[in-house]
């Protein structure tokens, strides 16, 4: 019986056509892509969705190390201790051509571990890939732990990249999988949030140990160890995601993860839902089939190449208003604009990305993933304009310095729910069977100018014969201001949308800037199915 239940799923996914006249083509036709549950609130699934809420904030708890990490790296670099060991050239600062060598191999990691894992993330399941990202995190760790020079730290921050970008482009991905969908922007939001709690951590760290112990920066790194056992075994804990087990025709597997997520809601019908993931899943394999967009460049054809770059516009944008100067090189930055406690403003940099970060989890799925992208970039380059216009100045006063801090802090709190938001863009945004492919070439593709950027920040501010200093600003408020125009024509409304209904947006050519005002043939077929006259208000 078992065998028969499951080749009967295994059809029941599976089953695809190819000719356009056995597609859906009137609305009683329309399979059913949005369930009852689908149309509560965002307060009212908060309170329901109690059990997989707590999942979903447990998993991205796991982002806490990599913020811990990331900061520590990029602060570690003013540490007394640490310049005196890794510093070849013996001077109270590094000269830019490492700090940029780390920055850049760091980027460089995150690429190819984005690029790397997404056959596993698709093939194995979203968590195999998360114990493939734990292997990963512990071998940064250990690399970071024996250190001894530049070289050295050279390969710790190449794993630490790659743990870093596997993670980014799994964990928004298996959140959007696991969560409500209209709770789904708040939960992949909360991976941002822990990563930036993790951040506030090094920051305070590296400050308390600045004033006890400024030549100890083995310290720091060791505490690592403290935290990546704790998320290793989350991840042996955590449940696969139902969208990715209906996508491969293991509907009795999806069903006890439902049941364990969500088995006590009240009204709550795992077989609707199971409906809802395989007629998903069907139709986009017979759109694949009738537009031929089928094979390993299936992301680069048709919709699908318009639906890759909206995935990773938002993170690309975040490239060129300047996310290196005011996050990645923070400490670098201002010790070369002569603040005589860099670690001090992180450690604010670090609050201000906290209290974004809050603001944005509550709001994102109320007000909308677009005007809390488009409006706050615009914000972060009118701030960096600023900042370059100080550096024509002398900056070292005090009434200059403190205004430099300010507009970092203006740039720090618009660009960090922005940025956030680019993961929910690149989770959201794909088809349901191309959503590990996209999201990871689309926000390795965001890495790749990092990389960019990573190398060329630090020789912008201070190497050689360019010297720009503060004055880096007007660079990143032209970058920002011409990506942040695209953003505005290109970004769309995906908020509380289901996987359906997002492709039919899409596949009916819906003018971008209006996805949220259009009533879809899915929403119409649940109002149908649950005589629900408020599903489309």
């Amino acid at each position: 019986m078992a065998e028969q239940q499951g080749k009967r799923d295994s059809e029941m996914v599976e089953a695809t056509t190819t000719t356009e006249e056995q597609m859906p083509t009137s609305k009683g036709e329309v399979p059913l892509m949005r369930s009852k549950a689908d149309e509560l609130s965002v307060w009212q699934s908060a309170l329901v969705f109690k059990r997989v809420g707590l999942i979903a904030m447990t998993a991205a708890f796991c982002a806490a190390l990599d913020g811990y990490q990331i900061n520590l790296n990029g602060g570690i670099i003013a540490n007394k201790g640490f310049i005196k060991q890794f510093n070849p050239s013996k001077t109270a600062v590094f000269d830019g051509k490492y700090v940029s060598a780390w920055g850049g191999i760091q980027s460089a990691g995150q690429f190819f571990g984005q690029v790397l894992l997404q056959y596993a993330t698709e093939g194995l399941g979203r968590k195999p890939a998360l114990l493939i990202i734990w292997v990963v995190l512990v071998a940064s760790i250990f690399t970071e732990s024996f250190a001894s020079d530049w070289q050295h730290w050279l390969v710790a921050k190449l794993l630490s990249g790659m743990g870093v970008g596997m993670l980014q482009s799994t964990m928004p991905l298996y959140l959007s999988e696991i969560a409500p969908t209209q709770l789904r922007g708040f939960f992949i939001n909360a991976y941002s949030l822990w990563f930036i709690v993790g951040q506030l951590f090094a920051s305070v760290a590296l400050y308390r140990l600045k004033a006890t112990d400024p030549l100890d920066y083995k310290t720091p790194i060791y505490t690592q160890w403290a935290m990546v056992i704790p998320i290793g075994i989350v991840f042996a804990l955590l449940p696969e995601t139902p969208w990715w087990l209906a996508s491969k025709g293991k509907l009795d597997k999806a069903r006890k993860v439902l049941q364990l997520c969500n088995g006590g809601v009240e009204g709550y019908d795992i077989e609707e839902q199971i409906e809802v993931m395989t007629s998903t899943v069907r139709i986009e394999r017979q759109t694949a089939e009738i537009n031929k967009e089928v094979g390993s460049w299936a992301i680069f054809q048709g919709r699908n190449l318009l639906r890759f770059i909206i995935a990773g516009w938002p993170k690309i944008t975040q490239q060129f208003v300047g996310l290196t100067v005011f996050n990645t090189f923070a400490v670098y930055f201002f010790q070369y604009a002569g603040n005589k406690n860099p670690f001090l403003v992180t450690v604010i940099l670090s609050c201000v990305q906290l209290l974004s970060m809050i603001l944005t989890c509550t709001l994102t799925d109320s007000i909308g993933r677009r005007p809390l992208t488009v409006y706050p970039y615009a914000i972060t380059v009118v701030s960096v304009l600023c900042l370059g216009i100080i550096g024509c100045f002398d900056y070292t006063t005090k009434a200059l310095g403190s205004l430099l801090i300010f507009f970092a802090c203006l740039a720090t709190f618009s660009t960090t729910g922005a940025s956030a938001i680019g993961y929910a863009y690149a989770a959201e945004i794909p088809m349901q069977r191309l959503r590990a492919r996209t999201a990871a070439w689309s926000l390795a593709s965001s890495n790749l100018i990092g990389i960019m950027f990573s190398f060329c920040t630090p020789l912008m501010i201070n190497h050689g014969t360019t010297k720009w200093g503060v004055k880096t600003g007007f660079f990143f408020a032209g970058t920002g201001f011409v990506s942040v125009v695209i953003a505005w024509f290109i970004l769309p409304e995906v908020a509380r949308r289901t996987p359906g209904e997002i492709d039919e947006l899409f596949e009916r050519k819906v003018n971008l800037r209006k996805f949220d005002k259009y009533v879809t043939d899915v929403q119409i077929r649940a109002v149908e199915l649950h005589g629900d006259e408020n599903a489309m208000a």
